[in-house]
């Protein structure tokens, strides 16, 4: 989190180009899908070439990217308190303290939804946030495989031997 620049530059990456792969994928499965009905080969096609106009439209204007993630994760901590509230009032068969648990965790994501709604500011920074500790986890798991790798693959390869 020393470089937000290069963070937010990251959010806008990954959303630009995750579109791009959509967009491909979506076109060649609906170019040789020959086992999908025409109508959803054709939908295919249709959504891979706005995934990848979305995506320009990612690269010319980060602020529309960074937007969509805040809204993005809203809807995410939105959807999820509605679920937790749900299983807290629905979930008979639970534990009392496990349905107080998701009550209070359903009320949470609610509240932190709005609060984020209300500050984009507060989200863009809790997306950043995310995304250092996510690539701090997977730079430590990549030195973790290269100093114990040589280690791992024999193992790995017995056991597939004995399977």
């Amino acid at each position: 989190m020393a470089y937000p620049g290069l963070a937010f530059f990251t959010l806008v990456a990954i959303l630009a180009v995750g579109l791009i792969f959509l967009g491909s994928r979506d076109i060649v499965l609906g170019a040789m899908g020959t086992f999908m009905p025409r109508w959803l080969r054709a939908t295919d096609i249709v959504f891979g070439v706005l995934a990848f106009i979305l995506s320009a439209v990612v690269i010319a204007s980060p602020g529309v990217a960074v937007t969509t993630l805040v809204i993005f994760l809203y809807f995410a901590l939105f959807v999820r308190g509605v679920a937790a509230l749900t299983m807290a009032g629905a979930g008979k068969m639970f534990p009392s303290r496990l349905r107080a648990a998701s009550g209070v965790v359903g009320v949470l994501s609610i509240i932190l939804a709005i609060v984020f709604l209300a500050f984009p500011g507060l989200a863009i920074g809790s997306l950043i946030f995310l995304l250092s500790i996510g690539l701090l986890f997977v730079g430590i798991e990549a030195i973790a495989a290269g100093v114990v790798g040589r280690e791992m693959v024999p193992v790995i390869g017995s056991v597939q031997n004995k399977i």
